[in-house]
């Protein structure tokens, strides 16, 4: 659809409204994106959440045929956001800790999400505590504390790779 202005030269192949409607769209994944990777490293943001949002509203703004890759890397952040809530306890569990621990350690990163640092502190204290409460060990404790520390790091890390290659991922797709 070609529509013609009143001025000379004045035409859009799209509408000016469904133009608009598309470059706020943009403008929203964008934020969303951006927003994802400030959710990576700050607690009561869900990153790859926000990141997946991003992507599957850049993917209904864009006119190209980018939906599946924006779709797929979006169903990765989803994964991405449940495992980061169960990683400190599968690995306070690996590195020898009981089932106390590990339900310790997710129960501390919940609760210690209200502050910053209170999610490695709180995934620390919540492994020590379930781990001492059943084994009277404080070795054993401070290990699968330890372990638990490890997880959260290490999920910190994942969701802070997996928001930035989203928008690594868009970037490709605009000038692909």
């Amino acid at each position: 659809v070609v529509n013609f202005g009143k001025k000379p030269f004045d035409f859009h192949l799209i509408p000016k409204s469904t133009f608009r409607i598309f470059i706020q769209m943009e403008y929203l994944a964008w934020t969303l994106l951006f927003l994802g990777i400030l959710g990576a490293v700050l607690p009561l943001l869900p990153g790859p959440l926000l990141s997946a949002f991003g992507l599957v509203i850049y993917a209904q703004s864009n006119v190209l045929s980018v939906e599946r890759w924006c779709y797929l890397w979006a169903a990765v952040g989803i994964l991405f956001f449940i495992g980061d809530y169960l990683l400190p306890g599968l690995i306070a569990k690996r590195g020898g800790g009981s089932k106390a621990a590990s339900r310790g350690a997710t129960l501390g990163l919940l609760l210690g999400l209200i502050t910053g640092p209170g999610m490695f502190v709180g995934a620390f204290a919540g492994a020590f505590i379930g781990e001492y409460s059943t084994t009277k060990n404080t070795v054993n404790s401070l290990r699968s504390a330890l372990f638990a520390t490890i997880g959260v790091t290490i999920g910190v890390i994942g969701k802070l790779i997996y928001t930035l290659s989203a928008i690594a991922l868009v970037l490709i797709l605009m000038y692909m």
